[in-house]
């Protein structure tokens, strides 16, 4: 290698407006609240006089009051006993203790040097809030490099963050081009990448909103669909491997007649519903985290990644809840958005199914 002279100058490749608008753009994980704010709550702690009190001390609170379990119950020589929550108004912590039954010498322990502290509520998820939490109490904490990821924004390929981008770049252009700057929703497979549906919100459906209709298209993939469309959608081949059913014409002949969306691949798996068993059980061996979507084939949004141009209502919200879609990504706040904006329905543990979320950030509005 010659390291003598100087170096030759460095060629700057032309940058395409689609590059340029790549480098405007960026992908957010929306994480809920538990992976953003540090809760804490009021404790009763003691201070043991000796460290021989220790022992005992531990051993009848692990049985009697198992609570607190993602943190540290000593520090140095204090002992967290209770949340202040637990004991009624009328009542002392002395009160309170006796009702558990402790032995004389501990509850005499117990109750020495009682101060109130404030600790975190819950583990921490994230390596940051675990150094924050630290500050007021030792507590337990268990990497997870996936949650680290998606805060950091490291859970995405470079190929695969070119192609979520270009879908992002993709629901503006139907939407101008087509659907007169109505939003627009696409519908795809992750597995290969390909667009399983894509719709449009329309006056000629009423009160159906575009994500509703793009979960109805979905349905049409499967031989399926409840809502009766003037639309016409692509039919078809004979003997084709994938179908095009859930796809209008109008945006799929759009893409196939411009020159730069030549390499984008359309159409959903047919469904296995006469495919033999022995099938079905060797694709699920190829199926990576007990993906249903490998394992059973289409049912529904199962697997499916979702690109909408503006943020979903509730009612949309739950629609994808239902459907079992994989992951929804969008490109603009709504007013009444149940995502970010208003609510974060994906972050309700009491649903059966929660979908990870993706807002697509930008300098500027994509034309």
């Amino acid at each position: 290698m010659d390291t003598c002279g100087s170096p030759p100058p460095v060629k700057r490749n032309r940058k395409s407006p689609t590059d340029n608008e790549e480098d405007c753009m960026g992908i957010r994980a929306v994480l809920s609240d538990e992976y953003n704010e540090i809760a804490l709550i009021k404790v009763h702690s003691c201070q043991l006089e000796t460290k021989q009190q220790l022992q005992s001390v531990i051993q009848e609170l692990s049985q009697k009051l198992p609570r607190l379990q993602h943190l540290k119950r000593v520090h140095d020589r204090n002992v967290l006993i209770c949340a202040t929550s637990e004991i009624g108004d009328a009542e002392t912590l002395e009160e309170h203790l006796q009702r558990y039954a402790f032995s004389a010498k501990v509850l005499q322990a117990l109750c020495h040097q009682v101060q109130v502290v404030e600790v975190p509520a819950r583990m921490p998820k994230l390596r940051v809030q675990y150094e924050q939490m630290m500050q007021h109490w030792p507590c337990k904490f268990h990497p997870n490099h996936y949650s680290e990821s998606l805060r950091n924004g490291s859970n995405f390929s470079i190929s695969q963050r070119v192609f979520h981008k270009r879908m992002a770049q993709l629901l503006a252009k139907l939407s101008r081009d087509v659907n007169k700057d109505r939003p627009v929703g696409i519908c795809v497979d992750p597995r290969q990448s390909r667009i399983v549906s894509i719709a449009g919100a329309s006056e000629s459906y009423g009160l159906e909103h575009c994500s509703m209709l793009l979960v109805d298209f979905v349905a049409r993939s499967q031989q399926g669909g409840a809502l009766r469309s003037e639309l016409s959608f692509v039919e078809d081949q004979e003997n084709a491997e994938t179908t095009l059913r859930g796809l209008p014409k109008a945006y799929y002949d759009y893409l196939k007649e411009n020159e730069a969306y030549q390499d984008l691949q359309f159409g959903a798996e047919m469904s296995r519903k006469g495919q033999p068993q022995q099938q079905v059980l060797l694709d699920a061996e190829h199926a990576q985290g007990g993906d249903n979507l490998c394992k059973y084939g289409p049912y529904l949004c199962t697997g499916y990644d979702v690109y909408l141009l503006q943020e979903p209502c509730l009612m949309c919200s739950m629609a994808f809840v239902h459907s079992r879609a994989k992951r929804i990504f969008f490109l603009r706040p709504s007013d009444n958005g149940a995502l970010v904006t208003r609510f974060q329905l994906h972050s309700v543990k009491e649903l059966n199914h929660h979908y990870e979320v993706f807002q697509f950030t930008t300098d500027g509005s994509l034309t």
